[in-house]
């Protein structure tokens, strides 16, 4: 029974949007009633013309929406590639500084502590909160600084200083670790950009005006060609044009915790176990 469901699951995947999704469905469906009624009661005979311009309508709402889905999932799509990033630049810190001639003391562990921290800063501070005793391993820590990814780049900034200054590491070592603390800062960056850059209004505005003239047009020209079959026709549509516009809505913002948005936890806990696993140290 349960191979079964699993089965059902596969073919038919539960959409993260869906409470929105039946709930519009349910209005509209409702709506393509109330006109079915009345046009019935009333006998109404409806202009060709009305049916034209909403087919005209339907087409130029394809383009939009074709538009709106590529726009949204190209945010996604980014910033995905910009946490790859992170893990590979994590991982390539940790194993430079494994590879050097530095002694299993604290200055690692702490260094090890920075880039766990680093990146569950950076998923808190995407999601509106740069409390830093939030982050895993700064619990005691007493400072508040305003931006936490910040803050923690700068500790791992001044460890490798020390190890320069006391000839622990030479020039050459700071110029292979150079690239990749810098990286940290160009993904942290880039999703600050991703986050501050919405789709712009207008396009949203524009295909949401456009859809909600598609769907309150389109039973009074199809009651007349179905009759109460309308109403799954036109539920049909509504499904699919909501559906497209919610999950894009819900895409283009990819830092959150709705069922399309990136597992940010899951990226930080792999970086976790990467770090924990190249530098491991004797306790």
């Amino acid at each position: 029974m349960k191979a079964r469901l699993n089965w059902i699951m596969q073919i038919w995947l539960p959409l993260p949007v869906w409470k929105r999704l039946d709930a519009a469905v349910i209005l509209i469906g409702m709506y393509t009633v109330l006109v079915n009624a009345i046009v019935v009661a009333q006998k109404l005979e409806l202009p060709k013309w009305l049916g034209e311009i909403s087919l005209l309508n339907g087409i130029l709402l394809g383009v939009l929406l074709g538009f709106r889905n590529r726009e949204a999932y190209e945010r996604w799509w980014e910033a995905r590639k910009l946490w790859g990033q992170l893990i590979n630049d994590s991982r390539s810190l940790c194993l430079k500084v494994a590879a050097l001639p530095l002694e299993a003391n604290e200055s690692v562990l702490r260094f090890q502590r920075c880039i766990v921290g680093y990146a569950f800063a950076l998923k808190f501070h995407l999601r509106g909160s740069d409390t830093l005793s939030n982050v895993p391993g700064y619990e005691g820590e007493t400072a508040t600084p305003k931006h936490a990814p910040v803050y923690i780049l700068q500790q791992l900034h001044i460890i490798v200083r020390q190890w320069r200054k006391t000839e622990q590491i030479h020039d050459a070592d700071l110029l292979l670790l150079d690239p990749h603390l810098r990286g940290l800062a160009d993904v942290c960056g880039a999703c600050e950009r991703i986050l501050s850059s919405p789709v712009p209004m207008s396009y949203r505005a524009l295909l949401r005006h456009g859809t909600l003239f598609y769907l309150l047009s389109a039973p009074w020209f199809l009651t007349g060609e179905y009759g109460f079959g309308a109403v799954a026709v036109v539920c049909l549509l509504g499904y699919f044009l909501l559906g497209v516009e919610f999950t894009a809505e819900d895409v283009e913002e990819p830092f959150g915790k709705d069922g399309d948005d990136l597992e940010l936890t899951r990226f930080c806990q792999t970086i976790r176990e990467s770090a924990e696993e190249i530098l491991a140290l004797p306790t």
